[in-house]
């Protein structure tokens, strides 16, 4: 029980650092840049980056007096992240599943507006046009890995200590569902089915660079092909071909993921 406690602790620690990042955001640094709220009006690619990288910075000052006032010798923070190479066979693998993510993706959204569902939508339209592309493929390769560090490398990391891996994979996948609110339900939906892939895939390689890899090609392939028109065409494909389409992708990610967990 006093190993779940810590699990539970430690998510609520590093969540409540976050939350104080967007707190101070949306008190200093808002009324001085005038972009709006946290997630909201211009430059949102920008925001991330600067909640982001304070989050960083002031979850290693956390996890240093955390650490001394426990009296527990324990690695360097920016050592527990797992910065290890991966193979470039891994790499190929992580860039596929990263595609078969965008695609699922995008079919779940396509097929929401069928159905008068605009929410997943109206949030991709928004953060898409709250900056020039060239700013938003930048943000999107510094943001995802800023990101990953913070779920994956931090509260993940912080969290598995001395309990069954699959529970702090279940929470942060909770937790990347919950930041995906501004989406609607089905994007949180989503953000936690990439957050079982992100914990699974993460655990049994030990390097950050693996869901990092799945996380850029997500956002990059997504954007761009919202840039070219791909995104918008689909709108175009029937009911079924669409339903079609996210089975097999869901199919694919599920079968990688489980393949690679049971990879020696």
């Amino acid at each position: 029980m006093k190993s779940y406690l810590s699990m539970i602790g430690n998510f609520l620690l590093y969540l409540a650092v976050l939350i104080l990042v967007i707190l101070l955001y949306n008190m200093i640094v808002n009324p001085v840049l005038g972009w709006g709220q946290f997630g909201t009006g211009k430059n949102i690619a920008i925001q991330v980056f600067i909640v982001l990288t304070a989050t960083i910075g002031l979850s290693a000052i956390v996890y240093t007096v955390k650490y001394r006032v426990l009296k527990q010798k324990t690695a360097r923070f920016w050592g527990i992240f797992g910065f290890s190479r991966i193979s470039l066979g891994s790499l190929i693998y992580m860039i596929t599943m990263g595609l078969a993510f965008t695609l699922l993706n995008a079919t779940v959204m396509k097929l929401l507006l069928l159905h008068n569902i605009t929410s997943m939508n109206d949030f991709t339209e928004t953060y898409f046009n709250s900056v020039s592309f060239p700013t938003l493929v930048v943000s999107s390769v510094i943001t995802t890995a800023l990101e990953l560090i913070v779920f994956i490398g931090i509260m993940f990391n912080e969290a598995r200590k001395n309990v069954p891996v699959f529970w702090p994979i279940l929470g942060i996948a909770i937790i990347i569902a919950a930041v995906q609110s501004p989406g609607g339900i089905w994007m949180q939906l989503l953000g936690a089915a990439l957050g079982l892939i992100y914990g699974f895939i993460y655990v049994r390689t030990s390097s950050i660079w693996s869901v990092i890899s799945i996380g850029i090609v997500f956002n990059i392939s997504l954007f761009s092909m919202k840039k070219i028109g791909w995104l918008d065409s689909m709108e175009n494909m029937s009911e079924f071909s669409l339903i079609v389409l996210a089975i097999v992708m869901g199919i694919f990610l599920l079968f990688s993921t489980l393949w690679y967990w049971r990879k020696q």
